[in-house]
């Protein structure tokens, strides 16, 4: 539990399943750890071993006093002093929310009280051991990592059938798209699985590409809308022949189509895979309902699907500002700029 407390002091999430321990059938079981209050007598009703998520109200949330009285506390309050403002009402607070007011303080014991607060908030990684391991929404840097893709598909995208001088590596540069056991979650890799640099090279090596590697693994849907992105770093000298990520779409996808970006071989695309578009992300939701507006700049406007070709075909385009003229003294870097700008446009 060291390293699990350690992390919780860092403000990173910690995952219940730290310690966990398959019971007799295989499956995966939440660890039990010891009480965290030092010298409590073994009789005490608090020494007893506990499950992350798990408290007992009424006990783990009670202490003594200054005055040897049994003192109980309450949940986390969101106001100061010791009385509610008038107008307060928990009500108004999403019910996730809700959830994490009521979790009481629990004296002595501060990971038991982090591991019952993140149950609150979201009960789903406390009945998943991999729950946390399958991306949910884009990646917050995923509108950079698009235009990334964007490039690198301008200079055109490679496949198995048309891999250009990249001959003889398909197997390590055609991403791969395939569905899980989960049904709301599908995973894209790319590279050979299970290889061993001691074997030598994984296909045919070609001058220019020893040290390639990995930017990005991405996927699009039905309509070349971007739906996931993962970057990858890179491994210099040791180099990662394997690379994978699993992801719920959102709702709404029929297609996904596999892409893999590499530093020197460029990008390539799979084959792609339907999708059921009544199963998907939840926390993907914005995505399933963009507006026209953010629709038009991510989609293909060859593939839109009929309901969003009629709503994309709505959108005008914002008027345009005149621009007021602005005289600048001759020999200024304004003045300069200006002619420099003005050289260039001629030159085009």
């Amino acid at each position: 539990l060291a390293p699990s407390i350690a992390a919780l002091q860092d403000g990173e999430y910690v995952s219940p399943w730290v310690d966990a321990v398959r019971d007799k059938h295989g499956s995966w079981q939440l660890p039990q750890y010891p009480c965290e209050i030092k010298d409590l007598p073994s009789e005490h009703p608090k020494q007893k071993r506990w499950t992350p998520g798990n408290y007992e109200e009424g006990l783990d949330n009670t202490d003594l006093d200054d005055h040897n009285q049994i003192r109980e506390w309450g949940g986390q309050k969101m106001w100061e002093g010791d009385r509610p403002p008038r107008d307060w009402d928990a009500n108004r607070f999403p019910e996730h929310v809700q959830a994490l007011l009521r979790v009481p303080h629990m004296p002595g014991q501060p990971v038991k009280e982090t591991f019952a607060r993140l149950k609150a908030l979201d009960p789903r990684p406390f009945q998943d051991k991999y729950f946390e391991e399958v991306l949910r929404d884009m990646v917050p840097e995923w509108p950079a990592l698009l235009r990334r893709a964007k490039y690198a598909e301008s200079f055109g995208l490679h496949s198995e059938t048309e891999p250009s001088e990249w001959a003889g590596q398909e197997d390590e540069l055609v991403p791969a798209a395939y569905p899980t056991p989960r049904p709301d979650t599908v995973t894209i890799c790319v590279g050979i699985a299970g290889y061993d640099g001691r074997d030598g090279p994984p296909t045919v090596e070609i001058a220019g590409a020893e040290y390639d590697f990995l930017e990005f693994l991405y996927a699009r849907d039905q309509e070349g809308k971007l739906i996931q992105v993962v970057p990858f770093p890179n491994y210099g000298m040791n180099p990662t022949a394997f690379h994978t990520f699993s992801f719920a779409p959102p709702r709404g996808t029929s297609s996904i189509t596999p892409f893999a970006c590499f530093k020197i071989r460029g990008a390539w695309r799979g084959s792609p895979i339907e999708w059921d578009p009544e199963v998907g992300s939840d926390e993907m939701q914005w995505f399933t309902e963009m507006a026209p507006e953010l629709r038009l700049q991510l989609a293909d406007r060859t593939k839109l699907q009929p309901r969003s070709k009629a709503q994309v075909a709505a959108v005008r385009p914002p008027r345009g500002e005149k621009q007021l003229l602005v005289l600048w003294p001759e020999n200024s870097w304004e003045g300069n700029a200006a002619k420099a700008r003005g050289w260039d446009e001629k030159g085009r």
